[in-house]
């Protein structure tokens, strides 16, 4: 068989909770005046994935045709595999998740040439953060940083969840220097019920808006 990969309740100090208050008004307020990717930032690094991604399959099937793809938002690292097994389910193909990526069992008849397109579409139209970071520059990287360290794990602690401290800023350069520090990496290897995840990542999303490849 072949693979393609690409409630918490707690007491919270005063002091942290009023400083979270403060800092989620501040988050919801618009954030920063100017978005940390530009359009012309956007564009290129959805260029950048969308043809990666499909070079991996014109060099198996060069007579493929390319589908022209809508964006989602940019998807957590930890739902990414879920979102693009939702996906390739629509699309007529079944497939679980298997070690952090997705298995392939069954085209339900369609064949391995339209398999790798579906694929396309469906990791390409849901670009994965990891993904996307690994293209920051270190101003925008920090910014990411900023808004993990300043808004999510503040908000997480003011809900009642645990997140994991920061390491220190200093030492590192990019999101691949924090050793794979995310605000969320306790609730996501814990087994929090679904409810209770989907309550937090709409209370705290764990995914800036100005990251989505497919915003202006």
């Amino acid at each position: 068989m072949r693979h393609w990969s690409m409630v918490f309740r707690g007491w919270v100090p005063r002091g942290v909770a009023l400083a979270a208050s403060v800092l989620l008004l501040a988050g919801c307020s618009g954030g920063p005046a100017t978005s940390p990717l530009s359009q012309a930032d956007r564009v290129s690094i959805r260029t950048e994935l969308l043809d990666a991604r499909w070079q991996s399959v014109t060099d198996q099937y060069p007579e493929a045709l390319r589908p022209r793809l809508s964006i989602a938002p940019t998807v957590p690292d930890h739902d990414w595999p879920a979102a693009v097994i939702v996906c390739l389910h629509r699309l007529g193909f079944v497939a679980v998740q298997s070690g952090g990526g997705v298995e392939y069992r069954n085209g339900r008849g369609k064949t391995p040439l339209e398999y790798a397109v579906a694929l396309y579409t469906c990791e390409g139209s849901h670009p994965a953060e990891s993904a996307v970071a690994a293209r920051l520059g270190p101003r925008q990287s920090a910014s990411l940083y900023g808004y993990y360290l300043n808004v999510v794990r503040p908000c997480l602690l003011l809900a009642g969840a645990p997140s994991p401290a920061s390491p220190d800023r200093s030492a590192v350069e990019s999101l691949a220097g924090l050793a794979g520090w995310n605000p969320y990496q306790v609730i996501w290897t814990s087994g929090v019920p679904a409810s209770r995840l989907d309550y937090l990542e709409r209370r705290c999303p764990p995914v800036p808006a100005w990251l989505d490849l497919g915003s202006g």
